[in-house]
């Protein structure tokens, strides 16, 4: 009798606990997009990604906008100069009818921005070199179909020359050029990038780094199949954000971003 009983207790207690993490889960918006100068609480920034749980309160002033996704990709827009409570928001869902793979795209950004936070929270590694060396563009694991590509980072070091390395993951090759500036732009001339092919990119301090210990990013030239495939696939999601009133450049940011098929 005891036996069951505890067996019992157990199970109501595991019930609890995973409908305890459900509604946790339910309970956060991120920022999907913002215009202006938003603030959470007092003065803490809005930016892309930021989540807002029951213990904020946004606050907008005069021509400011954000745009709120939740877990189940329904879109929330706030434009009154006022403060939000979180309850309240609920009440500011965009009423236009969002079709289903809209609402998938919504919720793989949801997705997206809770693993973001996850990983933020979280002890990360640590690259030991050239850690002040911060890469831009291309952003990490990006899609192109471009003629070219202008490779951006920021020197934080006290060296004035530095070392940009490409590898092309197919052949295994390194590209690398010492130079003085934060950019470098490279062709796709079928030597040093040539479409089909996958590269990760680096700038380090010295010439012959431990590349174990430095940051890279990848990225993908896409052939011309490939690039229109995905093409007509985002059409879909443009069309319907152009109806939910997101400009051309908002909608082409927001697929670069989140599905990482930039076009510029």
């Amino acid at each position: 009798m005891a036996r069951l009983f505890f067996s019992r207790l157990v199970g109501c207690f595991i019930l609890f606990v995973l409908g305890f993490n459900y509604g946790f889960a339910q309970k956060n918006y991120f920022v999907f997009k913002k215009m202006g100068r938003p603030v959470f609480n007092i003065n803490d920034p809005v930016l892309r990604g930021s989540v807002f749980d029951d213990s904020d309160v946004l606050k907008l002033h005069k021509k400011d906008t954000v745009y709120l996704v939740d877990e189940l990709g329904e879109l929330f827009e706030l434009k009154e100069p006022k403060e939000y409570e979180y309850s309240s928001i609920v009440e500011y869902r965009k009423k236009e009818n969002i079709d289903s793979f809209t609402k998938k795209y919504f919720s793989y950004v949801w997705k997206q921005f809770t693993n973001q936070q996850k990983t933020r929270q979280r002890p990360g590694v640590v690259y030991r070199e050239d850690r002040n060396i911060k890469l831009l563009s291309p952003i990490d694991s990006v899609k192109y179909y471009l003629p070219e590509i202008t490779f951006k980072w920021k020197n934080n070091t006290d060296s004035t020359k530095v070392f940009f390395h490409l590898e092309d993951q197919l052949t295994k090759h390194i590209f690398k050029i010492g130079l003085t500036g934060n950019e470098i732009h490279l062709y796709r001339d079928h030597l040093i990038l040539e479409n089909g092919h996958k590269y990760k990119w680096a700038v380090t301090k010295e010439p012959y780094p431990n590349f174990k210990e430095v940051k890279f990013n990848s990225f993908e030239l896409l052939d011309k199949a490939e690039y229109l495939v995905l093409k007509e696939k985002m059409e879909t999601l443009t069309i319907a954000l152009k109806l939910l009133g997101f400009s051309d450049e908002d909608i082409k940011t927001a697929i670069c971003l989140d599905y990482k098929f930039c076009e510029n």
